[in-house]
């Protein structure tokens, strides 16, 4: 019964210690003891010491022999490990460019190999980059034109291994953290063989003693390490063999956005003569850069990758195989059927993805995502890539500011208000799912200084086209949200209002006459119009240019045809509810360029 004075719910320092001093109390032989006075608290200080590193170190381990409570990232990539996953690598940005070589004494045919380096800088520093494949060009004069080439971010390095298998704890763990596991190559010398190229393969399926393949684990040190077949599932390397594995080290994310390359090799080592590249233009700067997994991503993505057990069945399946493979090159992902298309295809499955720093995917990243899934499907050409269907929305916000009580100008008003629209809109919209609502805005709005007494906002859904120049467009818009009865917005009638408007464009009608500063709006009975001013008054140039569905919020516009916009045209809809629903494909944002800000003074 002696040790019921001891009190386990708390185990600090001080607690330890004023445990053991209540529990020796209760001894006969130390009742009158003073504890805090004599030599025996340091040895009470010992004691307590210990049991509280003892109890520190024991709820550490207990805590890190789980996924959801491990905090080192080593134990989250060994419990990731047990659901076969690999946590996402670094990935390289990419960029795509084009120049010309001019060459002397090279003759009809030109390559530019494999690792051929380039550098470029953006506001983060000086980034090299390289090509992954060889590519060759013909030319007849000595000039050669290099199209469309693509180049990634980072430097090749090896790591070279030799087999012995008398070393029990041999482990072939790559030497580098950010690697980008995309560009791994291995290749096995074997005495008498010759060099082997290994694939990589993340299942056993398929696999025989012969199959030359290699599989690719987390390691500790954010790491990484290849593992090969153990001579019944994939073969098994000789004693003695070289392992050589070529990679990229990669900057991840620091090097997006470079659009300015200098070709940092002298191509003439590989081709002869003299090689001199000019005019580096860029087609699309360097994106879709990423760093390595996160413990809290691999922590959410592990178990649900676990779930698709190698397979592509559900919605929930795909999302977690592109998730898990593409995470660091995508924001989000929405998978959908194509009976829900318009016009429908059954039996495709639909892939939208959301890029990283952009808003459309580059083609080669649809293609990859596409060919990944080719291998948990039954069916072949079931995938179809989609780009997100962006819409915008617009506010319009007057706010009643005391001037008296606050210390900030009017145009600082105006500063932070638009800096907390654009948080919530980061926070609140910009994924798939995220629906717009409207209190949650106004109630930001205030937020933004207390002394803003109210806001009057009112928003508008926006579609924003780039119609081709010169050349008839047609497009079908579907809003997906109801649209306001005409001229009225929330019960307040407003008579010069449409429900539709646009911004201005140069139209071009069916004689070939352009017309400036043209505008569109509905007619009240579903029809689309285009009208100018001329002299002031309004003239309608074409009264039926496409149509509206005011219930479903379907728009349709035939044969656009405009020789001049700013940016892009604008589509401007009232809706019927200040809450905007976002539909399957749908990403909700707000363009800073979308809101205007009136600032008025008020004295309370």
């Amino acid at each position: 019964m002696a040790n019921s004075s001891l009190v386990l719910s708390s185990l600090d320092f001080d607690t330890l210690k004023a445990n053991y001093k209540e529990f020796l109390k209760t001894q006969s032989v130390l009742r009158d003891y003073n504890f805090d006075g004599s030599n025996i608290t340091v040895l009470l200080d010992v004691m307590a010491y210990n049991s509280y590193l003892n109890s520190f170190y024991l709820n550490m381990v207990a805590s890190e022999m789980f996924l959801d409570s491990a905090q080192k990232y080593d134990s989250i990539v060994s419990h990731a490990k047990e659901l076969n996953y690999t946590p996402r690598s670094a990935h390289s940005p990419v960029a795509n460019i084009s120049f010309t070589l001019q060459t002397s004494g090279v003759g009809n045919k030109l390559t530019i190999p494999k690792g051929t380096r380039f550098y470029g800088y953006n506001s983060n520093g000086y980034y090299n980059f390289v090509t992954k494949n060889p590519t060759s060009y013909t030319s007849s004069n000595g000039n050669f034109t290099v199209d469309n080439l693509q180049v990634h971010e980072g430097v090749y390095l090896q790591d070279s291994f030799v087999v012995d298998y008398e070393n029990e704890t041999q482990r072939f763990v790559l030497s580098n953290e950010n690697i980008d596991t995309t560009a791994i190559s291995v290749v096995v010398n074997e005495v008498g063989v010759g060099n082997t190229e290994f694939t990589r393969k993340e299942t056993l399926f398929g696999l025989d003693s012969t199959s030359e393949i290699y599989f690719l684990q987390g390691s500790e040190n954010n790491k990484y390490e290849v593992v090969f077949g153990d001579g019944l599932f994939g073969k098994r390397p000789v004693n003695g063999s070289v392992v050589t594995v070529t990679y990229v080290v990669t900057n991840g994310s620091d090097g997006n956005g470079v659009e300015n390359f200098t070709l940092s090799d002298d191509l003439a080592a590989t081709n002869g003569g003299q090689v001199t590249a000019t005019d580096i233009s860029v087609i699309t700067a360097s994106e879709t850069g990423a760093n390595q997994e996160s413990i809290d991503s691999i922590r959410f993505a592990a178990p649900r990758y676990f779930a698709t057990q190698q397979r592509a069945v559900s919605s929930d399946d795909y999302a977690s195989l592109v998730i898990t493979k593409f995470g660091g090159q995508i924001e989000d992902v929405v998978i959908y059927g194509g009976q829900e298309l318009e016009p429908k295809l059954y039996g495709r499955v639909i892939v939208s993805v959301k890029p990283s720093g952009s808003t459309v995917a580059p083609d080669y990243l649809k293609n990859e995502i596409t060919n990944y899934l080719q291998d948990f499907i039954a069916l072949p050409n079931r995938v179809k890539i989609s780009d997100p269907d962006y819409f915008y929305i617009k506010v319009d916000t007057n706010i009643q500011y005391n001037i008296k009580l606050g210390n900030k100008t009017l145009p600082e008003i105006s500063s932070v208000v638009l800096e907390y629209i654009n948080q919530f809109s980061q926070d609140h919209l910009e994924k798939f799912g995220n629906d717009f609502r409207y209190s949650r805005l106004v109630t930001h709005i205030d937020s933004a200084d207390t002394y803003i007494t109210s806001n009057d906002t009112k928003i508008f859904l926006v579609k924003k086209l780039t119609p081709k120049l010169n050349y008839a467009t047609s497009f079908d818009i579907s809003f997906n949200n109801r649209a306001e009865q005409e001229g009225i917005y929330d019960g307040v009638a407003y008579p010069d209002e449409r429900v539709l408007t646009s911004s201005a464009f140069d139209y071009v009608d069916s004689n070939d006459t352009v017309w400036t500063i043209c505008f569109m709006e509905d007619d009240a009975l579903g029809n689309i119009t285009i009208y100018t001013y001329l002299n002031g008054v309004k003239y309608v140039i074409n009264n039926k240019i496409g149509t509206i569905n005011y219930t479903t919020g379907r728009v349709t516009i035939t044969n656009l045809k405009t020789s001049s916009y700013v940016n892009n045209i604008s589509i401007f809809l009232t809706t019927l509810n200040r809450d905007i629903i976002a539909s399957k494909n749908m990403i909700l944002l707000i363009d800073p360029n979308d809101v205007s800000i009136n600032v008025t003074e008020t004295i309370k």
